[in-house]
């Protein structure tokens, strides 16, 4: 296998990363699940804090509430960690935690192009998770 092909391959993939190994230079090691999962969990509390926001202000009909509930989550969803993330670098709850998602192969912070695909990706699983119900 050709330099050339090993780059691209190794650039493509994205890990989470405490922030001190970024300091330490290449390889990366990836942050652990522990540190990860709670970062993740104090994000989609974001996330449906601001669909509770939207949807509270969106009226008393249940059916505009859950609507309204699911866009606002939805559209907090994107922003923050597509479009934020690439701004800051880091989700809110990845920065409380000291955790970054890096280029594995570069260390640089990934595209929006690489985020918007990462987040569109993980979208459609939960969706079709919860309507297959597992």
């Amino acid at each position: 296998m050709d330099t050339a092909t090993t780059q691209d391959r190794t650039a493509a993939s994205l890990e989470v990363v405490s922030s001190s190994a970024l300091l330490a230079g290449p390889p990366y090691k990836e942050a652990s699940t522990l540190r990860q999962a709670p970062a993740v969990v104090l994000d989609m509390l974001l996330h449906l804090l601001v669909g509770l926001i939207v949807a509270a202000s969106a009226g008393a009909d249940p059916l505009v509430f859950f609507l309204a509930l699911v866009a606002g989550y939805v559209v907090a969803s994107f922003v923050h960690r597509v479009l934020l993330r690439r701004w800051w670098g880091v989700t809110v709850g990845g920065g409380l935690f000291g955790l970054r998602w890096i280029e594995a192969g570069t260390g640089r912070r990934p595209t929006l192009r690489r985020l918007a695909g990462v987040w569109l990706g993980g979208s459609l699983v939960t969706v079709l998770a919860v309507l297959t119900g597992g």
